[in-house]
């Protein structure tokens, strides 16, 4: 199956974004008012941006080396029906309103509740419709990055009080690092 050309677009200018934002991330990361030591953060405040950067420039890359290995950049010259081209379109951007509206939510809910929501509507959005491997994947995948960010870096990531209680026990079950 052939992407969507539009996808191959929006992932390149993904990448090349996530690329600029990684070679002057030092101008864009502003540092703290106080200085964190190793006694209040156990990780520099640069770090996590650069992962998620990092992450986000070898998805993208790889997904545009598979559609060159594929040969669909090809296709990319040739037009793209309006409608398809239109439906595409309002699919990025409910895609990146739903981000911008998850990072708006994300001390309000916390973090996890935060990646669900934005994990399930981007699966649904890009045509996932199974419910099973959906509810998995969103329940499983942000439960075990806030467990390796705050017990294993031990860096804080917010989070509702109900969540850590819950999270308590499991997290007391893990080995200390």
């Amino acid at each position: 199956m052939i992407p969507r050309q539009t996808d191959i677009r929006f992932a390149g200018i993904v990448f090349i974004l996530a690329v600029l934002a990684l070679l002057f991330g030092s101008q864009l990361i502003v540092d703290p008012p106080i200085p964190l030591t190793n006694d209040l953060l156990a990780m520099s405040p640069r770090v996590f941006p650069f992962l998620t950067l990092l992450g986000t420039v070898l998805i993208t890359l790889i997904f545009l080396l598979c559609e060159a290995r594929l040969g669909a950049f090809k296709a990319i010259g040739s037009m793209e029906d309006g409608d398809r081209a239109s439906i595409n379109f309002w699919r990025q951007t409910t895609f990146l309103i739903i981000t911008i509206t998850c990072a708006l939510l994300l001390n309000r809910l916390g973090f996890i509740a935060t990646m669900f929501l934005l994990m399930v509507s981007t699966s649904v959005l890009v045509g996932n419709r199974s419910p099973v491997q959906i509810l998995c994947i969103s329940t499983l995948v942000p439960v075990s990055f806030y467990i390796f960010v705050t017990h294993v870096l031990r860096t804080a990531l917010p989070e509702a009080d109900v969540v850590q209680r819950m999270l308590m026990p499991l997290i007391q079950l893990l080995p200390s690092f």
